[in-house]
């Protein structure tokens, strides 16, 4: 048996949705894009929701609405997906790398504000691996934030939804994330000037002026299939949770994330199950998994500062160094959690 580390969960549903688009002719955004941006935007509750092509864009488009150039400063951690340096790259922004925090694995908001200079002019906040992390301290610094919900629609701080937070926020649909629909991605935001702006970005033909503009529009097949995907959110967590209660027969000591304690305000949506071995370090376990003919890897692939070799972040070293991130997505097959679990009572015995 192979087991993956993630695979989409599809249905009858999404094959209708899709169907249902071809046969009415009209492929390009339309209907079904300004639905998807509705549904978003109210369940993240904000005023404005602009679909674009995916996540990194969606990056660069909310780093453009703020004005992020030449020699501007844009805060991320360094242990995420490299999506957040290419954004800053494309608008020419200086990418300024923070460690994490060991409770939640995300951007440490002490090192936050130790990199916090004059040229700073913005902070892409992820939430990783579905956990929620501590972005209300980082509001208080007094800089715009871009909360990225790439990995995380669904989870929530003291009840109210990730993405709320931040000035503007960005969700993707690629394939393997929460809501996976192939690519796509949205911006979310309250400022009607920036939505405005975001939009006009967004579609560059048939325009009284002549400015520099991209083509960032989704299609409504795309926008169909993320519908459906939406949909499923709360069966999507509901399977998780269940698969990963079986897990915790053995992991419950090691799991490292999600953080599970009702004590806390941050709710994960189980995104991801990740967990560090006592005596065998991410590569080992990898190789095991392979072996046995399960897909194990690292949460994060590189972390960015190991890229660029430019500083010491020790609690992202030690994070990535140990770190391994389990299968748990919904469409595992009991024969399939079964394997797993019989994984984890051999390498966890």
């Amino acid at each position: 048996m192979i087991v993956p580390h993630y695979r989409p969960s599809f249905d009858q549903n999404e094959l209708r949705a899709v169907q249902a688009v071809i046969d009415s002719k009209y492929i390009a955004q339309g209907n079904r894009v300004r639905e998807l941006e509705n549904q978003i935007a109210r369940y993240i509750n904000k005023k404005y929701c602009i679909a674009v092509t995916s996540g990194t864009t969606a990056l660069i488009l909310a780093l453009k609405s703020l004005n992020v150039a030449d020699g501007d400063e844009v805060i991320i951690p360094s242990y995420t997906c490299t999506a957040l340096w290419h954004a800053i790259k494309a608008v020419n922004g200086i990418p300024v790398l923070t460690d994490i925090e060991p409770v939640f694995y995300n951007m440490a908001p002490e090192d936050v504000k130790r990199k916090i200079t004059l040229k700073t002019k913005a902070i892409i906040f992820p939430h990783m691996f579905g956990q929620p992390g501590r972005i209300r301290e980082v509001l208080t610094f007094g800089i715009p934030v871009i909360e990225d919900i790439a990995q995380s629609i669904g989870a929530s701080i003291d009840g109210k939804p990730v993405g709320s937070y931040g000035q503007l926020s960005i969700v993707s649909f690629y394939a393997g994330k929460v809501i996976g629909a192939g690519e796509g991605g949205a911006i979310l935001t309250d400022e009607e000037s920036w939505a405005a702006n975001i939009q006009d970005t967004r579609e560059y033909d048939q325009k009284d002026n002549l400015i520099p503009r991209i083509n960032a529009k989704i299609s409504d097949l795309t926008a169909s299939v993320a519908l459906e995907q939406f949909k499923k959110l709360p069966e999507f967590f509901n399977k998780r949770k269940s698969i990963l209660n079986i897990y915790k027969k053995r992991l419950q000591q090691f799991l490292d994330l999600p953080v599970i304690n009702s004590k806390l305000p941050f709710e994960s949506n189980l995104f991801r199950c990740i967990a560090t071995h006592p005596d065998k370090n991410a590569a080992e376990v990898i190789r095991i998994g392979k072996k046995t003919g399960i897909t194990i890897r690292r949460p994060v692939y590189c972390p960015i500062h190991k890229y660029l070799n430019i500083e010491k972040l020790p609690e992202t070293e030690q994070a990535w160094s140990r770190q391994f991130s389990i299968p748990l997505f919904p469409d595992m097959t009991k024969e399939e959690i079964s394997f797993v679990f019989s994984f984890l009572e051999d390498i966890f015995h």
